[in-house]
Formats: C-alpha cells, sequence, structure tokens
C-alpha cells in the first residue's frame, strides 16, 4: 500500500503509549499510540492494524492520492470565501485621536500629534453615509458599531458619542466600545437606555492597584485604578454587558492571582454581564521581542505555572489568548467545524471599516493616523482606494509561496498583515512561534487533555 502524509499534520509524543496529533487542514483531533505513530511516519503502513489505519485516512492525515490534499485544499478555501459572504461586517468611528491617559505600552503613541483631534458633527454624518453606502454595496445589513480611540468616552466627544449610539440603535446594531474607562460614569446617561444593543464595553485592568497604576497613567503620572474599578462597579450596577480586558507581558503576568482575587472580591466573577480575560501585549512594528514583550511560549510557560498554584484562574481564564491554542481549544470544546484559516484576521478580510478624525478609513486598529495604510476617504464623500484595498485582502496563504509548505498556515493565515505590509511590503508571511507555543501547551496539559478526551471519546476519536 502507498500513501501520502498530509502536509499539516502535528504531532506530539506524551509518553511511550500515546501521541498527540492534529491535522490543521481537516481540524481532525486525535490521541493515537505512538507504535501506530512511529509505524505510520515509518511508512510501515503494512504492519499498522486496519481499524486505526482507516481511521487515519478518514481523518485526514494520511492520503491515498498524491494530488487528494490539494483538492481538498482548494475545496475548502472556495467554502471558506461562500461562507465569507455571510460574515458580518464591523464598522468603528474614533470620535477623537485624543486620549487622556500615557500608556506604557500603547501603540498609538503617536496619535497626540496628528492636527486632526476630533471629528466633527459634519464628519459624523458623513461618516453615518459612508456607513451605509457600503452597507448597501456589500449587501449586508450594519451588524455592528464599535467606538474607538483615541479615547471615545471623554467629556467633550459626549455629544458625538450619544449621535453615534442613536445611529446604531436606529439601525439595530450591535455596540462595542473600546474605552479606558476613566469617564465611563459620566457617560451612564448615554449608555442606559441602549444598554440592550451593547454587546461589550471593554475597559482594561492591567493588575493590582500599584502595577496597573504604573502602566496606565494619566499624562500627569497619577495612577487611574480606582476610577476605573468604580466604573466597573457602575457599569455592572446598571447591567451594562463589561470586558475587563487585563494586557499581560513579562511585567505583570505574575500578579494575575491578585487581580483575579480582587475581580472576585468585588463579585465581578460571576456577574451575569462581566467577562475578563488576558490578552498579550504585542508589538506588530517589529519581528523582534523586546522586553517586555516576550516570546509567546515563554510567557505561556510562565502562565502555566501560575494556573498550577490558582487552577481557579485556568477555569476562568483559559488559553484562549494565546493564537497557536485556538484552533485545539475550539475542538475540545466542541465547536462542530473548525474551518481552516486562509486569512489572519478581520482585516485582512475587509471587514472593518474604522472612521477616524482626519477623515480617512482603515480597516485595521493598530494603523489608524497613518495615512499610508488608509483603504479610503469618507469626507466630504466616501472614496475607496481599490489598490490599498487590494494589499489587505489579496493576501492569503493560496498565494504566498512560503505559507504553502508551511504545517501551521491553516490556523496562522500567514501572520498579522499590518505587519507584513510594514515589513515585507505585504508579500511575506509573517510567522509566529506556532511550534514552540504548542510543543509548550502540551508538554504540560498533553496528559491531562488525554485523561478527559478518553474518559469522553472511548473510541478515542473527536
Amino acid at each position: 500500500m502507498r500513501l501520502w502524509p498530509s502536509k499539516y499534520n502535528y504531532s506530539f509524543i506524551l509518553d511511550n503509549r500515546y501521541t498527540f496529533i492534529n491535522n490543521f487542514l481537516t481540524g481532525a483531533l486525535d490521541f493515537v499510540e505512538s507504535r501506530t505513530w512511529d509505524l505510520m511516519l515509518g511508512k510501515k503502513f503494512g504492519e499498522v492494524d486496519s481499524s486505526p489505519l482507516s481511521n487515519l485516512i478518514e481523518r485526514g492525515y494520511y492520503y491515498k492520492d498524491s494530488d487528494e490534499e490539494k483538492r481538498l485544499f482548494l475545496e475548502l478555501y472556495t467554502n471558506f470565501n461562500k461562507k465569507a459572504i455571510d460574515r458580518p461586517i464591523r464598522y468603528v468611528i474614533c470620535p477623537s485621536y485624543t486620549c487622556n491617559l500615557n500608556c506604557i505600552y500603547c501603540f498609538e503613541q503617536d496619535l497626540p500629534s496628528n492636527p486632526y483631534k476630533d471629528i466633527s458633527s459634519e464628519m459624523l454624518d458623513n461618516a453615518f453615509e459612508a456607513i451605509k453606502t457600503i452597507s448597501k454595496k456589500i449587501r449586508k445589513k450594519i451588524h455592528s458599531i464599535e467606538l474607538f480611540g483615541g479615547e471615545p468616552l471623554l467629556p467633550k466627544n459626549k455629544n458625538s458619542v450619544k449621535d453615534i449610539l442613536n445611529f446604531a440603535v436606529d439601525n439595530d446594531s450591535n455596540i462595542t466600545i473600546v474605552t479606558n474607562g476613566v469617564f465611563a460614569r459620566d457617560f451612564l446617561d448615554v449608555l442606559k437606555p441602549v444598554k440592550d444593543n451593547i454587546e461589550m464595553l471593554q475597559i482594561t485592568l492591567d493588575g493590582p492597584e500599584n502595577i496597573h497604576d504604573r502602566r496606565r497613567k494619566y499624562i500627569s503620572g497619577k495612577g487611574t485604578f480606582k476610577e476605573i474599578s468604580y466604573s466597573i462597579d457602575a457599569l455592572l450596577d446598571n447591567n451594562i454587558n463589561t470586558n475587563a480586558r487585563i494586557n499581560i507581558d513579562s511585567e505583570n503576568i505574575e500578579y494575575l492571582p491578585q487581580i483575579f482575587n480582587y475581580m472576585v472580591l468585588k463579585k465581578w466573577i460571576g456577574h451575569p454581564h462581566f467577562k475578563s480575560k488576558p490578552s498579550l501585549v504585542t508589538d506588530h512594528t517589529t519581528l523582534e521581542y523586546n522586553e517586555p514583550i516576550i516570546p509567546e511560549d515563554r510567557l505561556l510557560e510562565r502562565l502555566i505555572k501560575i494556573y498550577d498554584q490558582n487552577p481557579e484562574l485556568e477555569e476562568s481564564f483559559g488559553f484562549y489568548s494565546f493564537k497557536p491554542l485556538r484552533n485545539i481549544m475550539e475542538i475540545l470544546n466542541g465547536a462542530p467545524n473548525v474551518s481552516p484559516r486562509y486569512f489572519n484576521c478581520e482585516s485582512n478580510l475587509l471587514e472593518l471599516y474604522i472612521f477616524c478624525p482626519d477623515g480617512y478609513v482603515y480597516t485595521c486598529p493598530e494603523s489608524i493616523g497613518n495615512v499610508k495604510f488608509a483603504i479610503g476617504k469618507f469626507s466630504p464623500g466616501l472614496e475607496l482606494f481599490e489598490d490599498k484595498m487590494d494589499l489587505w485582502r489579496d493576501r492569503n496563504i493560496t498565494n504566498m509561496e512560503k505559507c504553502m509548505g508551511c504545517k501551521f498556515a491553516p490556523i496562522c493565515g500567514g501572520g498579522c498583515p499590518m505587519s507584513s505590509i510594514l515589513i515585507h511590503e505585504g508579500k511575506e508571511p509573517v510567522c509566529e512561534r506556532y511550534q514552540e507555543v504548542l510543543d509548550t501547551y502540551l508538554y504540560h496539559r498533553g496528559k491531562k487533555i488525554l485523561e478527559s478526551f478518553i474518559q469522553n471519546n472511548p473510541q478515542n476519536r473527536k
């Protein structure tokens, strides 16, 4: 018998008996006997029992035809594009480039020097018209309106924020607000009437007070922990969906137990309108790691040690912040169909239109204010730059040579498109440490997953 191995197989030896295997194209995840997998790798197919052999072929780890996987890859790509037609578009409005804080890791450090500080009422009307025009052109409802910045919830922005929220409600749109939370209480009078539309109001809390106040402070240097804590209390008292984001790097990760305990003490954990998850601090302008930003696998190693000592944190926070693990997390959590990622993110698919005070339209939150990344203008009228849009939407794992030979491509999507445009003119992938992160995770959690897997899947199948 002659068989061809999938180029998208990942395996990790757990012990002498079992090996973890995952196919990133089909989404198959299994635990096989290590002896069986060794025989397969050694092409000794005749020595493998018929049942596991048939299972490995059926689930896409091996093929009877050398071109079968290529056909499947293209078939799934076609299906992906068909499904993308139904994916919602997010419209983001930045009322202001101004911010009242000076956070140490902010990727918008240059925005305060932008001469276009605030969006005018006329520009806001232009943004609304542009949103309606785009929505009509692509034949999709205005699914989501997001407020971003700068800092959107500044007192001077209140009228603009109210107009944006009313526009969202008038169009039956979900509302997301990304804010530092300092002035959130001052906006309760405009938030409460639309709270049924608010999908999430995101506020960042980076640790206990002494740690948070070193990282997220006013321009004067004063900390913001108390104000933000009061804001979260007020939002939850009014049953407004609130997400406390914890930006983690090497400087504050050890303080996760303290901030978690604070959330428990405040009775936020368990509140039906509260969620919280860590998020990795990143720098997409460089391929280098500079403290306090360290490689994801090293940060994961430290997080696992914290979880080992505080298992309640793992139950609450999990590992979804680590992109290389999301595929596995979704499969283990019972997702029926885990599709390959031919693109990296919603910006890559032009599913994000961001309207900013400079009159330009962007598609990546980290690119706002940098006109060379703009995909169009909306003031005084809408004009989309097709050549700039092509830089984002034409970039996927089917047309980058390095991706075509990479086993991780279907879960990576070619890496951050903004980084690629900035560093490689958009023509090369931006490779991250998928192998190292997966290996680290399975080294520490593989056997635990195996025990649960066998208990729930007696036939050792997903």
